[in-house]
């Protein structure tokens, strides 16, 4: 064989190759053998396992304002901001900006970025912003309440779930359709403008819904007059029509399948299927934002109760799930089933709180001999060893820094007892101090049995009110506190208000500036703690449980709410 030969059979080798790769170029045809190496990757994906069940793809509504709905909505609704584990606003860079471009009067204004779209492919629009600030902003409404919060007359279009606040009025917006931007001007300034983020149900299948046009709905909202409850008038009906759809529907009827087209949402998953069980999400291949899944596939399994999620959670039904609070027995177990568990401070806050009217010698004596440090010690600690006594009445450690920020000059006092002054509080008179408690809520009873122990020391007798008797302190938990203004607006209501704690909030929900914001907040807590208006105590345990392997996962303090971050996860290797 010479030279050529030997070359001749490598040559047609190559001219094959290349015959090969011109064909596949010409007709798009790829070789069976290629194929089979370019099959689709199996789906990657993470399953998580929430408590209730699914009955509105509208988490904003007084009757969808579930955890299981709030779990479902965390995973696919994108908005213009959202909460991180420590409750902080995080800007969705990805979707567009929201810019304060003046401070007298307080002016923002929303933007969304081009190409952003639903999940049904429509563009995300300012009218989406548009009809949002008519939901969130009940400025079309003229209805007058009863005490019980019941409409007795007039309108109340769109039923939040959300508490409204008067303070965040503003002018009906301006809108800049060719840079698909919104402008609000308050009224006044308002200490929770970053907290508005505007993007809810989309418009166009709320106007498919309510049986009228996107522009019809646009005009009504730019148009019709704001609402007067002082000269109620006859509902608009085409707002009428938007709010009915908006308040059900989304909702899944009792006994029914959930409509996935009710699901369409800007987030990057679309709904793959869905029963009363599970609700399968894919994710979108359109999705521009920078929320991208690690997966392609996210699993919600909803459970009856929490037991049924611990269950599913320690047999690894489900690769991650929020516990709630747990114990220190459960957290081994969970532990020796091979289960991380992300333990931290919850936004539920234990407070003692006096009653106004009782006298400032017993609030000070009774202050005085609690010791808040072994009440966390016996309480807390067994299952969070890092757990101490809070020194805020407005925030706690789930604030992550901001509540490092507070409590640095707050006036908090030191976390033990002093008995010697306790009794020169109340010169050496024995008293009586009657706290009601919740006695089926497992903590409230352990924090109640030793605050008795506790006062005794100083003469104090602690006993619960009899029945019709005012009591002269409350134990009682504090909801979640989303931000400074919404703490103290929640708090200040519960018990004694000293003159420098109301003037405080006043400058407070005026306040624009997050530093302004904070420095009156540490005013609230300093008169607040300075006349012994109560006493605040400890915050109940979260945990967020992860199955060996799953990545990306961190704690939230919300009690029921999603890890923040879905984006990060990464599912167990195979």
């Amino acid at each position: 064989m010479h030279h050529g030969q030997k070359l001749d059979t490598t040559g047609r080798l190559r001219l094959t190759a290349v015959l090969i790769a011109a064909a596949v170029a010409l007709t798009g045809c790829t070789p069976p053998e290629q194929a089979a190496r370019e099959e689709p990757a199996a789906p990657t994906r993470v399953s998580i396992g929430v408590v209730g069940e699914l009955t509105s793809f509208n988490a904003a509504t007084a009757t969808g304002d579930t955890a299981a709905n709030r779990a479902v909505s965390a995973l696919m609704d994108e908005r213009l901001g959202s909460l991180d584990g420590d409750l902080q606003v995080v800007p969705n860079k990805g979707l567009g900006r929201i810019t304060r471009v003046e401070n007298d009067p307080l002016t923002v204004t929303y933007e969304i970025f081009p190409d952003r779209t639903w999940s049904d492919g429509t563009p995300v629009s300012v009218d989406d912003l548009l009809f949002g600030w008519a939901v969130t902003s009940h400025w079309f409404d003229d209805a007058t309440y009863d005490d019980a919060g019941n409409v007795v007359s007039g309108t109340r279009y769109f039923d939040t779930a959300a508490q409204l606040d008067d303070i965040g009025r503003t002018a009906r917006p301006s809108v800049d359709r060719t840079s698909d931007t919104l402008t609000l001007r308050y009224d006044e300034p308002f200490a929770d403008w970053n907290r508005q983020w505007l993007l809810d149900r989309p418009v166009h299948v709320v106007a498919e819904r309510a049986g009228v046009s996107v522009s019809d709905l646009m005009t009504a909202i730019r148009t019709a007059p704001p609402g007067n409850p002082a000269a109620p008038t006859t509902p608009n009906p085409v707002l009428a029509a938007a709010a009915a759809a908006w308040n059900t529907g989304f909702d899944v009827p009792e006994g029914e399948a959930a409509d996935p087209t009710a699901a369409v949402a800007a987030g990057p998953w679309t709904v793959a299927a869905v029963t009363p069980e599970q609700l399968t999400l894919e994710r979108r291949d359109d999705y521009e934002g920078e929320h991208e899944p690690e997966v392609s596939e996210l699993i919600v399994r909803f459970y009856p109760d929490r037991a049924a999620q611990l269950d599913a959670v320690e047999s690894g039904q489900v690769d991650l799930a929020n516990l709630g609070d747990v114990d220190a027995s459960e957290i081994a177990t969970l532990e020796q089933a091979g289960v991380q568990v992300l333990a931290g401070p919850t936004t539920q806050a234990l407070q003692l709180r006096f009653t106004p009217g009782t006298l400032p010698s017993l609030r000070e004596a009774v202050s005085l001999a609690i010791d808040r440090q072994a009440l966390v010690d016996d309480v807390i600690r067994p299952a969070r060893p890092d757990a101490q006594p809070l020194q805020s009445f407005l925030s706690s450690p789930a604030t992550g820094e901001l509540y490092t920020d507070l409590v640095s000059g707050n006036g908090a006092p030191g976390t033990g007892a002093d008995v010697d002054g306790a009794q020169a509080a109340l010169d050496g008179e024995p008293a009586t101090v009657r706290i009601a408690h919740d006695s089926d809520d497992p903590v409230s009873a352990a924090v109640f049995a030793q605050i008795t122990t506790m006062a005794s020391r100083a003469g104090i007798t602690v006993r619960g009110p009899a029945a019709g008797e005012i009591p002269d302190a409350s134990l009682t938990w504090v909801g979640e506190d989303e931000s400074l203004y919404r703490s103290a607006r929640d708090r200040l209501a519960r018990g004694v208000d000293p003159a420098d704690a109301v003037a405080a909030f006043a400058r407070l929900r005026v306040e624009t500036d997050p530093v302004g914001v904070l420095e009156q907040a540490k005013q609230i807590d300093r008169a607040l703690f300075g006349t012994f208006a109560g006493v605040p105590l400890l915050e109940r345990t979260g945990a967020v449980a992860v199955k060996d392997g799953v990545g990306g996962v961190t704690y939230t303090s919300e009690p029921d709410g999603v890890p923040p971050a879905f984006w990060d996860w990464t599912p167990a290797a195979s």
